[in-house]
C-alpha cells in the first residue's frame, strides 16, 4: 500500500438471512443436516417458513452458496456464547419459548410456566411468536400481546417486540423489576416475582 493510499475495511455484517439471501439457486441443508442439493432460493425459504426457522447463508464463496435452514436467533447467541466464553465471561443460557396464534391454552401456559421458572433462576428469556400459514400478523400480535401480561414484573432488553418476517420476539432479562427476595429452598436467593407463587412443578 503506498503513501497516502487509504485502506478500505469491509464492515462484517454476519450471514445474509431469509429475504436478504437474493441468488437464484442455493445448495441446501436442512435443519436436520441432510444436504438437499441445488435447490431454488424461493423454495428454499419456503421451506424454512414452512419449518417456522431461517434460511441462512453459511458458505458464501461457495457456487452456488451453502445455505442451512436453523433457528438463527439460537445461531447467533451460540456465536455471541463462545466469544464471551473464550473471553473468559460467565453467562447463563439463554432460553426461547416459541408460541404459535392457534397454539393450545395448555401448551401456551406450560410454556410461559417454564420461562418464569427460567427467569427466577438468572437466565434470559426470549418469547417468539411465530406466524404460520394464513395466520395473520394482526391476530399474531394480539395473542402475543396477552401472552405478554404474564411478564410484567420483568423488565425487556428491547424497548418493544421486535417484528422480523414471520415471527415477533422480545428478550426479558433476569434482573427486572422483581420483588420479592424470599421463598426460595435453593442455596443462592432466587428473585421470585412479586404476586407469583413458587414453582413446583416436576418435569
Amino acid at each position: 500500500m503506498s503513501y497516502g493510499e487509504k485502506k478500505e475495511f469491509k464492515k462484517d455484517y454476519g450471514p445474509r438471512v431469509n429475504e436478504y439471501i437474493r441468488v437464484p439457486q442455493v445448495q441446501l441443508i436442512d435443519d436436520k443436516g441432510e444436504n438437499l442439493g441445488i435447490v431454488d432460493t424461493e423454495q428454499a425459504r419456503k421451506l424454512a417458513l414452512d419449518a417456522g426457522l431461517d434460511l441462512v447463508e453459511v458458505g458464501a464463496s461457495a457456487k452456488p452458496p451453502v445455505c442451512r435452514i436453523m433457528n438463527f436467533s439460537k445461531y447467533v447467541y451460540e456465536q455471541n456464547k463462545k466469544k464471551r466464553q473464550n473471553k473468559g465471561g460467565k453467562m447463563k443460557e439463554q432460553k426461547e419459548f416459541r408460541f404459535t396464534p392457534v397454539m393450545d391454552i395448555g401448551d401456551t401456559d406450560y410454556r410461559i410456566k417454564r420461562a418464569h421458572e427460567f427467569l427466577t433462576k438468572g437466565h434470559q428469556v426470549k418469547l417468539t411468536m411465530v406466524k404460520k400459514g394464513r395466520q395473520s400478523m394482526d391476530q399474531a400480535r394480539a395473542v402475543f400481546s396477552e401472552i405478554l401480561t404474564n411478564f410484567t414484573d420483568y423488565s425487556s432488553i428491547e424497548t418493544d417486540p421486535k417484528s422480523e418476517g414471520n415471527r415477533i420476539s422480545i428478550t426479558f432479562k433476569s434482573d427486572g423489576k422483581t420483588k420479592n427476595k424470599q421463598n426460595s429452598e435453593e442455596k443462592n436467593t432466587v428473585i421470585q416475582p412479586e404476586g407469583e407463587q413458587k414453582a413446583e412443578v416436576k418435569i
